[in-house]
C-alpha cells in the first residue's frame, strides 16, 4: 500500500505537511540556486498503518486470484447462501450480492418458498432456489452441494425449530464434502443449541456479534459473560479452541479473529452506524475470501480461516467507513455494498489483472 493511502485519521496533519512542502518548493526568478529546496530534504508523508496490519494486508493480497483471460466461469467462486424466510428476505440478498461483488463468479440462494420471488426481484444476478422448506428441498440441495466452493448458513434463516434439523443435515453434508462453511446470524442461534454439529470442523468460520458470542460462550464453555463490543481476546481464543479450532470472528468495536492458535484483530475503519445488514456484507464477502484462501497454492500462516476472516473484516469496516463519510446518519447497508468495488481496489488490488 502506498504512503498516499495512509493518512492521519482526521487528515489535518497530512494536509499541513503537504501545504508546507508545497510552499517550501515554490521559487521565483530572484531566488538563487542556493535557496532551491533539495527534494531529498522535503518532509515525507509518514504511514500511520501498523506493521502488523501491513503484514495482514499483504497476506490477503497474496490469496486474491489474478484475473486472466484463461480463467473459466466459476473458478473464482461458486458460493451458496442458505437463508431467507417470508419475514427476512434482505439478509440473504445482502450476503449473496456482497459475495458476488467481492469477486465470486456465481452465487446461489437457497431459501424458503415464500421468500424466493422476493429475493429474485432484488437482483437478476443471483440464482435462487426456493426449496429450503419443501419436501424435495434436500434432493435439490444434494444435486448442487458438490458443485459449490463455500456455503453460508444463517442470514434471514429464522428461528423455526423445524429448521434446526435441516440445517444440521446441510452442515453434515457440507462437512462430508469438505466444503468450507460460514455460519452467521440465525445460524449461530441454532449452533448455540447444538455446538456439536460444527465442533472440530476447522473449515468453518463463525461470525458472532456481542449477544451471539455471549450465548455461544455459555453453551460451549459454560461461562456467563455479559455481551460486550470489546471482549477479552483470550475469551475469543478460548471459544475457538472449545469449538475444535474453527475460526471465530467476534464483531465489535475491534473485530477479534481467532482459531484458538492464532489471534488477530482488525480495528481500522468502521462507523458508528448500526443499521441491520452489515454482518451479512461481512459473511458474504468472507465466503469469497475463504474460497480464495483455500484455492491458494501457498496460503501463509495464520492459515485460510484467519486470513480470509481478517480480509473480509477489513473490507467490511472500510466499506462502512466510506459509506458513512458519504451518507452520515442515513447510511444503510445498500450504501456500503455500493462502495465494495472502490474499497476492495484500494485495499487489495495489487496487480490482480493480467
Amino acid at each position: 500500500m502506498s504512503s498516499s493511502e495512509n493518512t492521519d485519521k482526521d487528515g489535518l496533519g497530512e494536509r499541513k505537511i503537504s501545504m508546507e512542502s508545497s510552499c517550501s518548493s515554490v521559487t521565483t526568478a530572484t531566488d538563487s540556486p542556493s535557496k532551491l529546496v533539495n527534494p531529498a530534504n522535503r518532509v515525507q508523508k509518514r504511514s500511520t498503518i501498523s506493521a502488523r496490519e501491513s503484514d495482514m494486508l499483504q497476506k490477503v493480497k497474496h490469496i486474491v486470484p489474478k484475473l486472466t483471460s484463461q480463467m473459466h466461469k466459476g473458478q473464482c467462486g461458486r458460493i451458496a447462501v442458505f437463508g431467507g424466510c417470508i419475514l427476512y428476505t434482505g439478509a440473504p440478498y445482502f450476503a449473496a450480492i456482497s459475495a458476488l461483488k467481492c469477486g465470486a463468479d456465481l452465487v446461489h440462494v437457497f431459501c424458503e418458498k415464500g421468500a424466493g420471488t422476493v429475493i429474485k426481484g432484488y437482483s437478476p444476478e443471483l440464482i435462487v432456489h426456493p426449496v429450503l422448506d419443501t419436501e424435495y428441498g434436500i434432493e435439490e440441495i444434494d444435486q448442487w452441494l458438490p458443485r459449490l466452493h463455500v456455503v453460508v448458513l444463517g442470514p434471514g434463516l429464522g428461528r423455526n425449530q423445524s429448521m434446526l434439523g435441516r440445517i444440521s443435515l446441510i452442515m453434515d453434508k457440507a462437512k462430508s464434502l469438505n466444503i468450507p462453511i460460514v455460519v452467521d446470524a440465525d445460524g449461530l442461534w441454532h449452533l448455540a443449541t447444538n455446538p456439536a454439529m460444527l465442533k472440530g470442523y476447522t473449515q468453518a468460520v463463525i461470525t458472532p456479534n456481542a449477544m451471539e458470542f455471549s450465548r455461544l460462550v455459555k453453551s460451549v464453555l459454560n461461562k456467563d459473560v455479559a455481551p460486550s463490543v470489546s471482549p477479552d481476546p483470550k475469551l475469543v481464543e478460548e471459544l475457538a479452541h472449545g469449538l475444535g479450532n474453527l475460526t471465530v470472528i467476534h464483531k465489535g468495536a475491534t473485530d477479534l479473529i481467532s482459531n484458538g492458535i492464532f489471534t488477530e484483530d482488525c480495528a481500522t475503519g468502521g462507523s458508528p452506524r448500526r443499521c441491520g445488514g452489515q454482518g451479512d456484507l461481512l459473511s458474504g464477502s468472507l465466503a469469497t475470501f475463504l474460497h480464495w484462501a483455500n484455492m491458494s497454492d501457498s496460503c501463509p500462516e495464520p492459515g485460510p480461516g484467519v486470513i480470509a476472516a481478517w480480509g473480509a473484516a477489513r473490507l467490511a469496516r472500510g466499506c462502512a467507513e466510506q459509506a458513512y463519510n458519504l451518507c452520515g446518519r442515513s447510511v444503510t447497508t445498500t450504501d456500503m455494498i455500493d462502495v465494495i468495488h472502490p474499497e476492495f481496489s484500494r485495499l487489495y488490488e495489487s496487480e490482480t489483472f493480467l
